[in-house]
């Protein structure tokens, strides 16, 4: 999450909550655009490198013109908030690998890569999503299902459930496309795991 300084006022904090940190020049120059006429024709993800970035088709009289804008929290907050889509539906995934890939490399870092390994070869299965629960059924763990697995599982639970709301709510998409979407990118997350997930294991991207 985006750093606030304890420094900043009352009126820089609510700013902050509402258009995101003052650092994010490609989104406010998106905005600029967006105030003077420009629409959004289509978003898709590119990860070049260790910097994924959006690449967003705008159209203006007609005309249409490329902007990239890195991935933030502060773009990912707005494309939420203004319920915009990715290009298609594996573009979503791709997308959904990215925030889920966020939100379990901290969940790793909380539990520890043991119990994240346990949990994800224990309690996936049991929720049944078609193409995860099969991943998550190779995973190998010698550790047991034990308090603080079963205490991650709530946290895991969370991540799931934030990230369904955000394609339910946010982006519209209904029961059956949401589900795909993050079975997709679970299971995507999955299979790019090193056998064992330690503190050294590439981030799965």
């Amino acid at each position: 999450m985006e750093h606030l300084k304890m420094t900043r006022d009352w009126n820089s904090l609510i700013r902050y909550a509402l258009e995101g940190a003052e650092g994010e020049p490609f989104l406010r120059l998106l905005k600029v655009r967006l105030r003077t006429g420009s629409q959004v024709v289509s978003v898709r993800l590119e990860n070049v490198g260790a910097k994924p970035e959006y690449v967003l088709i705008l159209s203006l009289h007609k005309q249409l013109s490329e902007m990239r804008v890195p991935h933030s929290e502060a773009f990912t907050t707005w494309s939420f908030d203004t319920g915009t889509r990715m290009a298609d539906e594996q573009q979503e995934q791709a997308r959904f690998l990215l925030l889920l890939s966020e939100h379990l490399a901290a969940l790793a870092s909380d539990v520890g890569p043991d119990v994240l390994m346990a949990l994800l070869s224990n309690h996936l299965p049991s929720l049944g999503a078609p193409r995860s629960s099969e991943a998550a059924r190779r995973l190998r763990s010698s550790r047991h299902v034990d308090g603080d697995v079963r205490r991650a599982s709530d946290k895991l639970d969370f991540v799931l459930v934030g990230l369904a709301r955000a394609l339910g709510r946010s982006l519209k998409y209904d029961e059956a496309t949401t589900g795909r979407i993050l079975d997709g990118a679970l299971a995507q997350w999955i299979s790019q795991l090193p056998r064992k997930l330690g503190p050294d294991a590439p981030h799965p991207l």
